[in-house]
């Protein structure tokens, strides 16, 4: 598993992770980085299509609680992110595969460093266990 080299997509709300940065030059840093208007926007099914497409983990960055431009988007996240991780759970996949940071970056220096910490525990837990479609 030292070989392994983990798929990891990163969502982050654009009200609060960058909105000061240059968006291509975050992006050149950042392999499969979504920006996104709102975490709240962010559907479970968003977060499976993430895995069915081959990604190991999902890290999601939205506003701090409280915080919110479009009023209780990252408390709807969390509560989405918090029953995804049960059904993941279930499946036999870690919940960690999936974090939900609610914090604020405008100049977007830590995304990156997110992304990265989060790549090192993904490492660590190695690829996730895909079950094959019965398609």
């Amino acid at each position: 598993m030292s070989n392994f080299e983990p798929k990891l997509v990163c969502f982050s709300c654009r009200f609060g992770w960058g909105y000061l940065a240059d968006e291509d030059a975050l992006a050149s840093q950042i392999d499969n980085w979504i920006p996104i208007i709102c975490s709240g926007k962010i559907d479970a099914t968003h977060i499976m299509d993430a895995f069915r497409q081959g990604a190991d983990g999902v890290l999601i960055l939205g506003c701090p609680e409280g915080d919110c431009h479009f009023q209780d988007g990252n408390f709807e996240t969390r509560k989405r992110v918090y029953l995804l991780q049960k059904v993941l759970a279930s499946c036999g996949i870690e919940p960690e595969r999936v974090r939900l940071e609610l914090s604020v970056d405008p100049e977007g220096k830590t995304i990156a460093e997110r992304v990265k910490s989060m790549n090192e525990s993904i490492k660590r837990m190695g690829p996730v266990k895909r079950v094959p479609s019965a398609a």
